[in-house]
């Protein structure tokens, strides 16, 4: 049943990035693993126990793992080739879900955390940003699996049985990217609005607060990466580079969506390491 099918009308000589690859991917999701790691650890041994956005982060994390394997699966069987079967187009489709999936599910996860602190109408917009978000990434999956019309390479065996204008297909996907930029400045903002009337003194205020939205900096990350893929990608000798560079920066921004809500419950730990060290003094002489 598999087939081979062009993506090209002429042959190049391509440069493999995967080493390259593998070395982003798995650098950015050890990084991400020891964090919630530690996160999890914390939780458990302090007796807090595990809320619904560990379980949230857990389970993204696991599809990060299924989705990075795949994607190195693609790169060390075929990917850099001008022609595809169909295996290798159902492993990109699948790979792009995946993606697709962990974004929504750590954003969703960080929202969640906000729905416990926060009380009164504010948390309507939590859940609308949880149920929009969420709704987007399931819409997404289908037109990822759906035919494009009058493109005869894409009526095939494997895809759902309509079709999408090609325009009308990217301009979603792009205003999906969009909406996840948007998502992550609502949620970095949130913080300061929950925390600023807490009984606190100031300067713990502006810590917490900081803490909470370092999600800015994954906002930034994916309004950089939005730019950076906008720009062409021509079928030259990089072509596959920049496809990698791509995954790599589509997964930092879930690896950092887990690390920067990771953070904050490592302030106690942080906190005690601190006073220990400083309670500790020097024999005289």
């Amino acid at each position: 049943m598999w087939s081979i099918r062009s993506h090209d009308d002429s042959d190049h000589v391509y440069v493999n990035p995967e080493k390259e690859l593998n070395a982003g991917l798995w650098t950015l999701f050890a990084g991400a693993s020891a964090f919630l790691a530690v996160r999890i650890w914390i939780k458990i041994t302090r007796r807090h126990g595990l809320w619904y956005d560990d379980y949230i982060l857990l389970v993204s994390w696991l599809v990060l793992t299924i989705n990075n394997s795949l994607i190195s699966l693609e790169y060390a069987t075929g990917y850099v080739a001008d022609k595809w079967d169909d295996r290798m187009h159902i492993l990109i489709n699948v790979t792009s879900c995946g993606t697709l999936v962990g974004q929504a599910w750590t954003k969703t996860a960080f929202a969640v955390t906000l729905l416990k602190l926060t009380k009164g109408w504010p948390r309507w917009i939590l859940w609308f940003c949880i149920g929009s978000m969420n709704l987007y990434m399931v819409l997404k999956i289908l037109f990822q699996w759906a035919k494009v019309c009058n493109k005869p390479s894409y009526d095939v065996w494997y895809r759902l049985d309509f079709c999408l204008g090609w325009k009308f297909r990217d301009s979603f996907k792009e205003g999906g990217n969009v909406y996840n930029i948007i998502m992550d400045f609502v949620f970095a903002l949130f913080p300061w609005a929950i925390t600023w009337n807490l009984d606190m003194r100031k300067v713990e205020k502006i810590s917490l607060c900081l803490t909470m939205s370092l999600g800015m900096i994954v906002a930034i990350v994916s309004a950089v990466r939005t730019g950076w893929k906008e720009e062409s990608n021509g079928k030259d000798e990089l072509y596959f580079w920049r496809n990698a560079m791509s995954n790599i920066w589509y997964s930092s921004e879930i690896t950092g969506t887990i690390i920067v809500q990771c953070i904050p419950v490592l302030r106690p730990l942080l906190r005690d390491i601190h006073t220990s060290l400083t309670s500790k003094r020097l024999p005289s002489t």
